[in-house]
């Protein structure tokens, strides 16, 4: 009977390939029929069978394939073996299609309303203050790298008496010029994703997708560069091959891309963190978990974005870069590396997070605390999600209750928003000036202001808290951070604070300067929300970004109820 299952089961996966390749072939929209990779729809998607061919400058980056799934016809621990052409191709090379419209601009359902520029209110009530999504699109620009795209995917082989599934990376074609790489070893068993692999004592065998967009991990010595250290293409995949710990049988199989041209991390912005969410997406169904290898500059930033692009996710996408290049003898590296892929390889924590040093961050708690110091990150006001050590210890109680739908990517951001600190003595001139000539042309719609301790702002300059009032009813939303590294903003703590909270100053709370200004702008980027939601949900816990008023420390003189009623209960 379980010989029939089986067979069953096979026989279903068989005919539901084949019904998918043919409504993937009738589509000419190419939306998403069934789980199979090749009707994923996408940015960046394409290959034989987009009927078009790709143009040479649109290549995609380089992506490396480890499979070191143990052979049929041997029982020693697997390795990488040269194999012959056709379809057992040691390098081949692939084009995918790049979309015409950036990444900011790929199609969304989502409703627009066109303001009243002649209503001197926009927060009135009974007019739905919308972003116009066509404004929206003058502020963006387009990514400096190309999408991936999906890359993997499988094509159906037919014979006189069976047909057989065959792996292969999306958009393969021998007589293709770009940099893909294909790495397999000889009479590999393959498989259909989410179907079991191979006899592993009923175990599923993880695979993990790696992007890497560039950062100190990936520099080596460049000769064109006189040996100075310097991004190098492909040097990443290679110190991958050459990996012990990656041939382990307990280890992930591990997909690598690398985006092409390696930028800077500090060149990278909302566009291009939109481009890795899409090609998370598309990729989605086909791998247990993400790493994202890149600068450590702006890694917090990006990382806290895709936190809020990726609504729904329920797979763990891990950030991590190292302070040594990898190609250096002494280097933290190769530790982050490894440890990114086997948190990627978990399912306990399915969320966005950063990796370095000796903790799994929640990405939206992240901050970056050292330039020079292997602990490049912390979270000032949340413990860490796992630390590592002789084991690894999770903090179970901090994780995030699971998705309660299927992935949904939010890829535009509005970034127009501006920070500023504010220090003794500041002229409120200038400051006055920005959001007057921000409100004018509409170039400032969020203004997060770093203010003392607990959210105060000097007692006596009565002008300028009538300047946060005015910048308030012109429609721009006045946000309220701290200065101090750890400790939450209470407006109603102290008398000018109270001020503040009734010029309509919106309370940040306990969240980074990072957090704020991802969320604001992923609000705002949305497009269905009104000027009081955005300000609501910037004191609600999406992500995990914030900490909920009821579970702020009490005060000093509070009773010994009030403190026993904040312990032990879970806000996450």
């Amino acid at each position: 009977e379980r010989e029939n299952l089986k067979k069953k089961k096979k026989a279903m996966i068989m005919n539901a390939c084949i019904v998918a390749k043919q409504l993937a072939k009738r589509s000419t929209s190419r939306t998403s029929h069934t789980l199979v990779v090749r009707s994923l729809s996408t940015v960046g998607q394409g290959g034989k069978n987009s009927g078009n061919d790709t143009p040479k400058e649109e290549k995609r980056g380089r992506t490396t394939v480890f499979f070191h799934e143990k052979s049929s016809s041997s029982s020693s621990s697997s390795s990488f073996v040269s194999s012959s052409p056709k379809r057992n191709i040691v390098t081949t090379t692939t084009t995918v299609q790049s979309s015409s419209k950036p990444p900011f601009s790929t199609t969304k359902t989502t409703p627009t309303t066109t303001t009243n520029s002649n209503n001197k209110n926009p927060k009135d009530s009974n007019q739905e203050r919308k972003l116009d999504l066509h404004e929206l699109d003058k502020f963006t620009s387009e990514a400096l790298q190309k999408p991936a795209g999906p890359l993997f995917g499988y094509e159906t082989v037919y014979d006189d008496d069976h047909h057989h599934h065959h792996p292969k990376i999306m958009g393969e074609d021998e007589d293709d010029t770009s940099c893909t790489e294909v790495i397999k070893p000889a009479e590999s068993q393959y498989f259909i994703p989410q179907i079991q692999l191979h006899d592993m004592d009923g175990r599923h065998k993880k695979r993990v997708l790696v992007l890497c967009t560039g950062g100190t991990l990936t520099m080596a010595p460049d000769p064109e560069k006189n040996g100075a250290l310097a991004p190098v293409e492909g040097a990443v995949t290679e110190y991958m091959k050459e990996m012990k710990e990656l041939h382990v049988e307990a280890m992930p199989e591990v997909v690598a891309h690398e985006y092409h041209p390696f930028f800077d991390s500090s060149d990278l912005g909302p566009a291009d963190w939109a481009l890795l969410a899409n090609d998370i997406k598309a990729n989605y169904l086909h791998f247990d978990g993400f790493v994202v290898l890149m600068g450590t500059d702006t890694m917090a930033y990006a990382a806290t974005a895709l936190s809020f692009m990726l609504e729904n996710l329920g797979k763990p996408v891990v950030f991590t870069g190292s302070q040594i290049p990898l190609s250096e003898p002494y280097n933290d590296a190769r530790r982050n590396l490894i440890m990114a892929l086997i948190f990627a390889s978990r399912d306990t924590i399915n969320e966005v997070s950063i990796f370095f040093h000796d903790r799994l961050i929640r990405a939206c708690r992240a901050t970056k605390v050292n330039t020079h110091r292997l602990l490049a990150f912390d979270s000032p006001n949340l413990e860490p999600l796992a630390k590592i050590g002789i084991t690894i210890d999770e903090n179970e109680h901090l994780s995030l209750p699971p998705a309660r739908g299927a992935l949904r990517i939010h890829s535009r951001m509005d970034t127009r928003i501006l920070a500023i600190r504010l220090v003794p003595g500041f002229d409120d001139a200038c400051i006055r000036h920005m959001i007057e000539k921000g409100a004018e042309s509409r170039s400032l719609r969020a203004l997060v202001l770093q203010l003392y301790g607990t959210g105060n702002i000097p007692s006596v300059k009565g002008r300028f808290i009538d300047l946060l009032r005015d910048a308030v009813d012109s429609g721009i939303h006045v946000i309220a951070s701290t200065q101090c590294f750890t400790g939450s903003v209470m407006m109603g703590h102290y008398a000018t604070g109270q001020a503040l909270e009734g010029a309509g100053v919106v309370s940040a709370n306990d969240m980074t300067l990072e957090a704020i200004s991802c969320k604001v702008a992923y609000l705002l980027g949305r497009g269905d929300l009104r000027y009081d939601e955005v300000s609501d949900l910037m004191g609600v816990s999406l992500r995990g970004e914030v900490t909920p008023a009821e579970a702020l420390s009490p005060p000093p003189l509070s009773s010994a109820f009030q403190r026993a009623s904040r312990k032990g209960k879970k806000y996450y």
